[in-house]
């Protein structure tokens, strides 16, 4: 059984992806900075992969001859991390190593602030089944490879199924009756069907789009340049999520305001019966609440007028320049992304990410009741920008809040939904164009 007091005693070679002698050792003297490694790893939403990650990196220092006063090692919440991010690049002194998703790859591979890592992604590729071609379509630009897949993740119905039990009532399959689910279920305001988040941050972006797909909208089409928001399909979805909200309530007034916790906090806290989420949610229940970490299911998402389509999302580990030890960051990387030590981030991590690796499903944990549905959501799984692939302008548009800004403009500003979609496809217009030889 993989645990993470076992791996953690392993040191050398064997714990990392090569089989030779670890080429990323320090042993030459380095360019004058206070720190050789900065690192700053956004909070995984489930502390105890956020122990077990500082514990491989601690474990890796020692196998690096690195000295913890040499390093800067910084847990910190993805508010507190992106505009921390942009100030840095804008001063010329990144973090050597930082883990994003959102298409953040592409955006500042566009700006010029990656470094290229095509050698450390091909040797993962010939690891434990390759990896997914998802994570692959995120990272590679004209056959180069500017960032290195950290998980791959879709975005399941997370439902309290004692709620459900207790009322005899099935899991949903259409929007038509997941709205009449929660309508029956609820017990405002103390508990609320539904919790999207509807703030100006990503998941909003993610749980709208699930929406617009379900009714046959897309943002882009599939030679990456044509922007087609503007659609019926579009103005249906986004005039479903808002009925949700308005008209059937079933939808928390503050959601509204939430950030990319907002969603977790009221799952947890038994405020909501449903929620769009990767298992950030579910991961951290282990610790913090048993009894609703058992009683979780994380469902197919239910279907419009146009099908069923669970989001897709994957993170990456982005290697900046400027680094006067890049060897040092990608040794990391590699030591953390080595299946002996992957296996025990994600599975003693309770499921917080899906592995990148495809052979790693094979594993009794992906068996559990919980994630009965996770691999045919993972075949079937979109990217945001579907059925494009994640680029440098997709990146900018979730990165602008486009689509939460116009599910903003209805909910909070009342304008007609036709006009909040017109607004935002010019947008994501002007964004795309501008990209077209990023």
């Amino acid at each position: 059984m993989w645990t993470r007091r076992t791996v953690l005693r392993q040191t050398g070679a064997a714990a990392v992806l090569a089989t030779t002698a670890p080429w990323w050792l320090v042993r030459r003297a380095h360019a004058a900075r206070q720190h050789k490694l900065v690192v700053w790893n956004p909070s995984a939403l489930a502390p105890q992969v956020d122990k077990i990650m500082e514990e491989q990196f601690h474990a890796f220092l020692k196998q690096a001859g690195v000295k913890e006063n040499e390093v800067d090692y910084t847990v910190m919440g993805t508010a507190q991390l992106l505009p921390k991010l942009v100030a840095s690049l804008e001063a010329g002194s990144p973090p050597d190593l930082v883990r994003r998703g959102s298409g953040d790859v592409q955006r500042y591979r566009a700006q010029g602030h990656l470094l290229e890592v095509t050698d450390l992604v091909d040797k993962m590729q010939k690891t434990a089944g390759g990896l997914f071609q998802a994570s692959l379509n995120s990272t590679t630009h004209q056959g180069k490879i500017y960032g290195v897949p950290q998980s791959i993740s879709p975005w399941p119905l997370v439902t309290n199924m004692s709620i459900l039990d207790k009322a005899k009532v099935e899991p949903p399959k259409t929007w038509d009756e997941f709205i009449d689910v929660c309508k029956k279920l609820q017990q405002p305001p103390k508990l609320t069907g539904f919790g999207p988040c509807l703030g100006l941050h990503s998941d909003a972006d993610n749980n709208i789009m699930n929406m617009i797909w379900s009714h046959g909208g897309k943002l882009v089409e599939a030679d990456n340049k044509t922007v087609v928001l503007h659609s019926k399909g579009t103005i249906a979805g986004v005039q479903m999520l808002a009925d949700m909200y308005t008209k059937h309530k079933i939808i928390p007034k503050g959601a509204t305001g939430w950030d990319n916790t907002g969603n977790n906090k009221a799952y947890q806290s038994k405020q909501v019966i449903f929620v769009l989420n990767p298992t950030s949610i579910y991961a951290h229940l282990a610790d913090s609440d048993k009894e609703l970490y058992d009683a979780t299911r994380l469902l197919p998402i239910p279907a419009g007028p146009a099908g069923a389509f669970e989001e897709m999302s994957t993170a990456e580990w982005l290697l900046f320049k400027h680094n006067p030890n890049p060897e040092l960051a990608k040794g990391l990387v590699e030591y953390w992304m080595a299946p002996e030590q992957y296996r025990v981030t994600i599975e003693e991590g309770d499921g917080r990410w899906g592995p990148v690796y495809k052979n790693m499903y094979e594993s009794d944990f992906w068996k559990r009741p919980a994630f009965q549905h996770w691999r045919g959501m993972l075949d079937r799984g979109r990217d945001f920008p579907a059925p494009g692939i994640m680029n440098a302008a997709a990146g900018e548009v979730i990165a602008t809040s486009v689509m939460s800004r116009m599910i903003q403009r209805v909910l909070v500003e009342s304008w007609e939904v036709e006009k909040a979609v017109e607004e935002a496809h010019q947008k994501a217009v002007t964004i795309y164009a501008r990209h077209q030889d990023a």
